[in-house]
């Protein structure tokens, strides 16, 4: 005799859930709290007019007229975008070789490469930055071995370039990249490979047509993760651009201390927390899209 099982709910049952709902509430406030309510405000305050830091008149588009129709704002809007796309598909591909070496390598040096992964966490996004302001100058180490080598006849003006940017950026969100990919390749099971391995296929078809098809949404994941937090990044462009590099982070900075404008200072915020919404909602689609397997 086979047993009927109710579905509805038990008195206890629910008074769990409703135990639940209340452990959630303080975290639910807090993001409400530290997110929520500073992004409402900061949309607001794009829409008003200011002189200075003072409010002094009602909502208004003027500062999304003025910043869309300035030459400049686009050209900084471009170079941000690019230069996050490169550091997002750097920090990607070297961050799958890392966790690929980390997870499946049987090297006694695996613990060697983690802890050098982790250890750009345990200092401050401006040492680093400042350390390879350091290696980077005109007497700099990199400049000197490039010298020593003959692989440059004069020192390379790196500091204030798009490459030393993208340099100090891949730096910092590395680890990121690696911990992501970490967890998807420990995610796919070695005996695919090995059967992938036992039927011919070398290493490399194995790769392309089992470990990738399956990690690849943990890839679109930490390029959207790295892609998102390069959109905003501030002190790697201020330190390493030399001032001849703007990334909308730093003309956020500029618009708000140098020329006072501070409603178009918002507006450039604003533009970029929606290319940041857009492009994490999109890449986000493209991973659920994305085939589970060959």
């Amino acid at each position: 005799m086979t047993a009927i099982v109710s579905s509805t709910p038990t008195p206890t049952s629910t008074r769990r859930r409703s135990g639940l709902q209340w452990l959630t509430l303080p975290a639910t406030v807090w993001v409400l709290a530290v997110f929520a309510i500073p992004t409402a405000m900061l949309l607001a305050s794009s829409g008003l007019t200011f002189d200075g830091a003072k409010v002094t008149g009602p909502l208004t588009t003027a500062n999304y007229t003025n910043l869309f129709g300035d030459n400049y704002f686009w050209s900084v809007l471009w170079d941000t975008v690019s230069i996050s796309v490169v550091v997002g598909a750097v920090c990607t591909a070297a961050g799958l070789l890392v966790a690929h070496f980390i997870v499946r390598s049987g090297s006694r040096f695996r613990t060697l490469v983690l802890l050098v992964v982790v250890s750009p966490l345990v200092s401050s996004v401006v040492v680093r930055t400042y350390g390879w302001l350091v290696l980077l100058q005109d007497d700099g180490l990199v400049n000197q071995i490039l010298l020593w080598t003959r692989l440059a006849d004069s020192p390379v003006a790196f500091i204030g370039s798009k490459f030393a940017v993208i340099i100090g950026l891949v730096h910092v969100l590395l680890p990121f990249a690696v911990f992501t990919a970490m967890a998807s390749v420990q995610s796919v099971d070695p005996v695919l490979e090995r059967a992938s391995r036992d039927l011919g296929a070398g290493p490399v078809t194995t790769f392309y047509r089992i470990t990738l098809p399956l990690i690849r949404p943990g890839l679109i994941a930490g390029f959207m993760l790295t892609f998102a937090i390069c959109l905003g990044a501030y002190a790697s462009a201020a330190i390493l651009g030399g001032g001849r590099v703007q990334t909308l982070a730093t003309l956020v900075r500029d618009r708000m201390v140098v020329s006072l404008e501070w409603g178009q200072a918002a507006a450039i915020a604003a533009v970029i927390l929606l290319i940041s919404a857009i492009t994490v909602s999109a890449l986000a689609w493209a991973g659920r899209r994305s085939p589970k397997g060959v």
